[in-house]
């Protein structure tokens, strides 16, 4: 058996797919798979790893005539056994899923019946729920995400409070507005700042495996905020100062308001898309040019 043939085989008693197995590595999907077709050989460093993940010696994993611990015991004769099937527990995700739905639900109903449209403040939970179900990886990062645009949203359409106006304004000087706008400002925006960090430090170092991807994500992400730059500055400003003189319909001026406020709010997520991708694509870059001179 060859080390191709050794790592097909270890990779489907464990269960993994030639995916998670490159997660666990930090490699792209196609390395792994190259190594199986044995039309490239993995370094050191990543057999090393390999048979900390497999649970074997580097001998057994790469010596032609070595075989596998997990081989060797079933070549072995055992006596019959008994074989208890045991029930797997389930999921954390899915019993989060099931106990915030389940809460998001209840609180929906009350608040239903009490305060009317007062319902939506059970959004949060019920859309985490439903997260806990839809993404298999990562969920408490993408509930993050969705508690925080809500949250965000919340600011911006039920209370008029404009984040940005308010640091913008205490960063120039004294602020003469309600200390409690402030200290939200200022939480909201460390918040944002935490998140974005959180997501570039979790996915700006995972491989380019399609650099045409990263690019179109980085330009997409880029024209977002351009035009959310020109509409916030130069269309906003001019359909207030006509807002004021009464020369437009309110209708007209609150769906304005409403596109703006709504770019404002997606600002971070297209912010964090063009830095983790323009980050994943310098590394591949340099990591290239450094392949290349070596």
């Amino acid at each position: 058996m060859n080390l191709g043939e050794r790592l097909f085989t270890l990779r489907t008693q464990k269960n993994l797919s030639q995916g998670d197995l490159a997660e666990k590595l930090n490699v792209s999907r196609q390395s792994v798979s190259k190594w199986e077709n044995n039309s490239a050989v993995p370094e050191l460093d990543k057999i090393i790893r390999m048979s900390e993940i497999f649970g074997v010696t580097v001998d057994e994993l790469v010596k032609e005539n070595a075989q596998p611990k997990e081989e060797k015991i079933q070549q072995e004769p055992t006596p019959a056994v008994v074989q208890v099937v045991q029930r797997e527990p389930m999921e954390k995700r899915i019993l989060a899923g099931i106990i915030l739905l389940s809460l998001g639900g209840l609180a929906f109903l009350l608040l239903l019946l009490l305060t009317g449209l007062g319902c939506i403040y059970a959004l949060p939970v019920l859309l985490c729920g439903a997260v806990c179900f839809v993404c298999k990886k990562d969920t408490a990062f993408y509930c993050t995400w969705l508690v925080y645009l809500l949250v965000t949203g919340f600011l911006s359409f039920a209370t008029a409070v404009s984040s940005w106006r308010v640091i913008r304004y205490t960063l120039q000087g004294p602020y003469n507005g309600n200390p409690a706008i402030i200290i939200i400002a200022w939480v909201w925006f460390a918040a944002m700042l935490g998140i974005m960090v959180w997501s570039v430090v979790k996915f700006a170092k995972r491989p380019v495996e399609k650099i045409g991807k990263s690019i179109a994500l980085c330009v997409v992400g880029a024209v977002y905020l351009l035009a959310d730059l020109i509409i916030g500055r130069m269309v906003g400003s001019y359909y207030m100062q006509l807002a004021e003189s009464n020369s437009l319909s309110s209708s007209f001026v609150y769906g304005v308001g409403t596109v703006n406020s709504v770019l404002t709010i997606l600002e971070p997520v297209f912010a964090t898309l063009v830095l983790v991708q323009g980050i994943r694509l310098l590394l591949c870059f340099y990591k290239k040019k450094k392949s290349v001179f070596c």
